[in-house]
């Protein structure tokens, strides 16, 4: 049958692989991957031959051709499995495109999950579960972070993300900065040997970041303080958003700002045009 399986993995610890993951590996002989080394590595730890397994790299540079592939593929009847190098294939990771295609085309989709690095961190960090935010990866741009930072603020909820080890300590300043109130959980290598979990008052980070240690996979948690008068904050929050403009465009911002405010995007891009326009 014609579908496309999103095949979850370790995260890492090669144990964590599921019974039914393992059955999938095994059994299925044609593969998707974010990056074929780290995939041909998974195999060896579980003790599976690669021998007869078709592999194809599938990423953000080779998308557009890869999905009219999978798509002759899934016409012909054959069955791809998807897998990233680590967790979900849907999460912060190249599936999404293909994921869209495959419904598009009316092909079956089915998931076989296994561990997540953002419940994994919630679980760590001891913060309210929910509700919550998963935002990736923030901005690389400092004052399109900084941005995105106070927004998070106003919302007042638990979010989660991922973050570079080269742009962690920064992020961490900046979030100091913008919400010394929230409490904050940084959480190095889930589930590996030096599995590490920070926890802190954003406001103590300068005195906390001495014990820090920056290298590693990184996931943060950030609980923002609720029932505050959040009318500064909401201006700050417009503030933030035109400053955001002078960089980036309307379209850009309002995907954000709908994604974060559960907003439709089409009518975010309406406000914030008029507001461009009136400045």
């Amino acid at each position: 049958m014609s579908r496309l399986i999103l095949l979850s993995v370790p995260i890492g610890n090669s144990e964590d692989l599921t019974l039914r993951g393992k059955k999938t590996l095994e059994e299925k002989t044609l593969f998707f991957v974010e990056d074929t080394r780290p995939f041909f590595n998974l195999l060896r730890s579980q003790g599976i031959e690669s021998g007869k397994k078709k592999v194809y790299s599938f990423h953000e540079h080779s998308k557009d051709s890869r999905l009219q592939f999978a798509k002759k593929l899934l016409e012909e009847g054959e069955e791809i499995v998807f897998c990233s190098d680590a967790g979900s294939p849907l999460m912060s990771d190249p599936a999404h495109p293909l994921v869209n295609g495959v419904l598009d085309w009316g092909f079956e989709l089915e998931t076989v999950p296994g561990v997540s690095s953002v419940i994994a961190a919630l679980e760590l960090s001891g913060l309210p579960p929910y509700p919550f935010q998963f935002h990736g990866f923030l901005p690389r741009e400092p004052q399109k972070k900084k941005s995105f930072i106070a927004l998070m603020g106003v919302l007042g909820k638990t979010h989660v993300f991922f973050e570079s080890p080269k742009r962690v300590d920064h992020t961490l300043k900046q979030i100091k900065e913008a919400l010394p109130e929230a409490d904050v959980a940084v959480l190095r290598e889930i589930t590996k040997r030096y599995e590490t979990a920070y926890r802190f008052k954003a406001s103590d980070y300068e005195s906390e970041r001495i014990g820090i240690n920056f290298k590693g996979e990184f996931v943060i948690v950030l609980s923002c303080i609720e029932g505050r008068d959040k009318a500064p904050l909401l201006k700050k929050a417009e503030e933030m958003a035109l400053n955001y403009l002078e960089s980036g465009s309307v379209k850009d911002l309002s995907k954000l700002l709908g994604s974060l405010l559960d907003r439709p995007s089409k009518e975010v891009y309406g406000s914030l045009a008029k507001m461009k326009k009136g400045k």
